[in-house]
């Protein structure tokens, strides 16, 4: 499947985690406050990753209240996410859930974009964890009535499509979270012109360029990841580190700039 780009986004770029300089997490809309429908998927996603953690970690930790992340991506990234919106919070290497009301889940407020950017990281990276849920162009049928909300409100965000009464598939516009963690593959998209390549290149640091074309970026998930880092609102940016994949990806735009440094 070649997924074709129609619109110019914004993306990011700094070293990776292969010897890199840890520098500002720039957060690109942490000042968007997020819609009705998104806030109803922020909550739905963090109810069914808080689930998944508890079931996972329970076992490994001191109790279902002090959770280890086993120094794994897909628990490490979902636990921080959670930690954003105040249902987990670090605690000693470890981390401490928070009980629930008897009226409910406690979020932390307000929410921003960023908050939603990061909890849909963890569940793009924990979805290779979930039969429900890790298909790569085959549709998924939760059997779970919180997984089933979270693809509810997956569709309502533009992330799903419904197939039948009950099943889901993954829309195009989720492609930046599943090329990240190879549900998705870069080359699913169609490169963007040469001349647009091009004139990225050109404002792209020299010693930059030799971070992306170098042997650990070859790995497309890290090379979006490292790609899009500081490739922000069409510039490129030094001194910035943006961590989670975001809406503005453009994926066409970085398998251009993946072909031009790497060949096919």
């Amino acid at each position: 499947m070649i997924i074709g780009c129609l619109i110019a986004k914004c993306c990011a770029i700094n070293q990776c985690r292969f010897g890199c300089i840890l520098l500002l997490d720039l957060d690109y809309q942490v000042d968007r406050q997020l819609t009705d429908k998104e806030n109803s998927l922020l909550k739905t996603v963090a109810i069914w990753l808080r689930g998944e953690m508890v079931l996972h970690l329970t076992d490994v930790s001191p109790s279902a209240e002090l959770l280890y992340d086993l120094a794994q991506s897909n628990y490490e990234i979902s636990c921080s996410a959670l930690a954003r919106i105040g249902m987990f919070v670090s605690e000693d290497g470890y981390w401490r859930v928070q009980e629930v009301r008897s009226d409910g889940f406690v979020f932390a407020e307000p929410h921003t974009r960023t908050d939603l950017d990061h909890l849909l990281d963890g569940l793009a990276c924990h979805s290779h964890n979930s039969r429900d849920l890790f298909q790569r162009h085959q549709a998924v049928s939760p059997t779970k009535p919180a997984l089933q909300d979270v693809c509810r409100d997956m569709v309502e965000c533009g992330y799903m499509k419904v197939t039948s009464a009950n099943s889901f598939i993954w829309n195009d516009d989720f492609g930046p979270w599943l090329v990240r963690h190879n549900v998705w593959d870069l080359d699913d998209f169609e490169t963007a012109p040469q001349e647009t390549v091009d004139l990225v290149l050109a404002t792209i640091p020299g010693n930059a360029r030799e971070r992306l074309s170098g042997f650990p970026c070859r790995n497309k998930p890290d090379f979006v990841r490292c790609f899009f880092a500081q490739w922000i609102n069409g510039k490129w940016e030094e001194g910035a580190w943006r961590y989670a994949p975001s809406d503005d990806w453009d994926l066409c735009l970085a398998a251009g700039i993946y072909e031009a440094l790497h060949g096919k």
